[in-house]
Formats: structure tokens, sequence, C-alpha cells
């Protein structure tokens, strides 16, 4: 399931830019009593939220600083999750996505 802190609350979210350019965007939840982040991360840098409590994550968006323009990656989105890592990856040209990470491979590089 998530990830759950012995003292209580979530992980802090972290977001992984796996592209080569610059990023920013919104980290959403599912409560009122919850205050949205705004991110910025650099290329191949990762994020970290300074806490969230017990606030799940309903939407992420990027938006990708590209020579060819500002593009709106696919955001990720949930009815509410735990879930904490997370990345920026490229799909496809000028296409991008944010995606929830399964396992340690985040911080592999392709040869």
């Amino acid at each position: 399931m998530g990830n759950r802190r012995p003292t209580g609350g979530y992980d802090p979210v972290q977001i992984y830019n796996s592209t080569s350019f610059n990023a920013y965007g919104t980290v959403e939840y599912a409560s009122v009593f919850c205050s949205n982040d705004r991110y910025s991360v650099q290329r191949e840098g990762t994020w970290q939220s300074s806490g969230r409590g017990v606030c799940l994550v309903t939407r992420i968006t990027a938006t990708v600083i590209t020579p060819s323009g500002n593009i709106e990656a696919e955001p990720y989105t949930s009815s509410g999750t735990s879930y904490s890592q997370f990345a920026i990856i490229q799909v496809g040209p000028n296409q991008f996505r944010v995606t929830r990470v399964v396992g340690s491979a985040r911080h592999r590089r392709k040869c």
C-alpha cells in the first residue's frame, strides 16, 4: 500500500525529474485541510515536500520547459493515494507524463 511513517502521517512527496529539461507543477491533496504544494525541479533532479501529514495525493501536474516551449505533461491522478514517490518521464517527442515510481529503478540511468 502506501508509505506510512511510524510517527504518524505519510512520507513526504518526492518527484524525480528524469527528463533533460527543468519542470514545475503542483501537488494537489484530497482535503481542504491540506495545502497544495507548488514545486520546481531541475533536470535529473528530485524535489521533496516539506511534509504532508495524513494528506492523500489526488493530482500532480508538471510543465516541462523545453526549447520548443513549455509543455504540459499528462498529470498523475488518483482518488487519493498515500504513495509518495513519483517521476516526470518523457514518453515521446515533446510528450511527458507524471507517474508513480514502483521499486527503486528511479535512479538508474540508461546507457
